[in-house]
C-alpha cells in the first residue's frame, strides 16, 4: 500500500512539472513578423531564427453587435499591430490543419510580447 501511495505522489509530482515547465516556456521563442500578402494565399507569419515560418492561425472575428466572445478578445492576436520586420517573442502550439500559403505549418499563437515574459519575476 505504501509503494502505491508513494508511485501515485510521484506521478503527481511529475505531471505537475510538467504543468510547470510548459508554462516557464511562455514566450520564449524570439520570431520575425513577415509580410507574405504578395504571395498567393499569404498573409502575416512568423519567421524563426533558423527560417522555419509559423503561419498563425486565422481566427474568423466575429461580425455582429457586441460584445465580442471570448475566443475573440482573448486570443492574444486580437489587439496585436502587425508590421513587417517586427521582432517579438511567441509561444505557439502546431496545429493539424492545412493552408492555401503553404510556407510552414499553421499555429495557434498562445503568447505573444515584445519582450521575453521572466516567469521569477
Amino acid at each position: 500500500m505504501k509503494k502505491l501511495l508513494a508511485l501515485s505522489l510521484l506521478t503527481l509530482l511529475f505531471f505537475g512539472c510538467q504543468e510547470t515547465c510548459i508554462e516557464q516556456e511562455e514566450c520564449s521563442v524570439p520570431a520575425t513578423v513577415r509580410d507574405l500578402t504578395g504571395l498567393d494565399g499569404c498573409g502575416w507569419v512568423f519567421e524563426l531564427s533558423d527560417g522555419k515560418r509559423l503561419e498563425p492561425e486565422r481566427v474568423v472575428f466575429f461580425c455582429g453587435t457586441p460584445p465580442l466572445p471570448k475566443e475573440v478578445t482573448e486570443d492574444p492576436l486580437y489587439n496585436f499591430e502587425w508590421a513587417d520586420g517586427k521582432t517579438v517573442y511567441i509561444s505557439y502550439q502546431e496545429l493539424d490543419a492545412g493552408s492555401i500559403c503553404m510556407v510552414g505549418p499553421v499555429v495557434k499563437i498562445t503568447c505573444i510580447s515584445d519582450r521575453v515574459v521572466d516567469t521569477n519575476e
